[in-house]
């Protein structure tokens, strides 16, 4: 994100998106990096003002793929690791209050939980290696997954390509938003940090 031309956004931007969302689940990365939902609305966004030079047609279902392989790579740590989960302690990445949010509410709705938990920043993460931990067959993960990540993705990408075709003018803005969502990604680590730092684990 240092170069923020055109010619960048190109070439790299719709990789780089389909990149964010694969590790989002695939490598928990979505405990760390913020802004999933802001990520796939600004790429909407910036198809709708034509500076992601890929079709809306082609963008949806890139991103789709990308995180139904993000959550089986997700699925396929869970089943790795296994129980280890229950004693891994905390790192700059695992959370173990987050852990037991997230098992808690899988518990109350295994089923709900991965057709709507991509919708909930740290249910979301964690949903792969819950199904996988729980012994959950991959082809019923799989077609529950496969549901939840059409809807997330479909629903986000299509709102801001919507408001990119009703607002063109906004690609004018292009480099601000992008320097907006940095600042967002940097300030919100930052935040993060600062209160691990001072608000120790119970």
């Amino acid at each position: 994100m240092l170069l923020l031309t055109n010619s960048w956004l190109e070439w790299g931007g719709t990789a780089l998106v389909a990149v964010l969302v694969f590790v989002e689940t695939g490598f928990l990365l979505g405990l760390v990096v913020p802004g999933g939902e802001t990520l796939l609305f600004t790429a909407g966004l910036l198809c709708g003002v034509d500076q992601l030079k890929i079709p809306i047609a082609l963008l949806v279902p890139l991103l789709i793929v990308s995180a139904v392989l993000g959550d089986l790579t997700g699925f396929w740590l869970g089943q790795k690791l296994g129980n280890r989960l229950e004693h891994q302690p905390n790192t700059f990445i695992f959370k173990r209050r987050y852990w037991e949010k997230a098992k808690n509410y899988y518990r109350q709705h295994p089923h709900r939980t991965l057709l709507v938990g991509r919708f909930l920043p740290i249910i979301r993460t964690f949903n792969p290696l819950l199904a996988a931990s729980s012994g959950m067959p991959l082809s019923r993960f799989l077609g529950l997954t496969g549901v939840g990540c059409v809807a997330y993705i479909s629903t986000l990408v299509l709102a801001g390509y919507w408001l990119g075709q009703l607002f063109p003018e906004l690609g004018q803005y292009v480099e601000y938003i992008f320097m907006g969502i940095v600042a967002l990604v940097i300030g919100t680590l930052l935040l993060k940090a600062y209160q691990e730092r001072n608000q120790p684990d119970a």
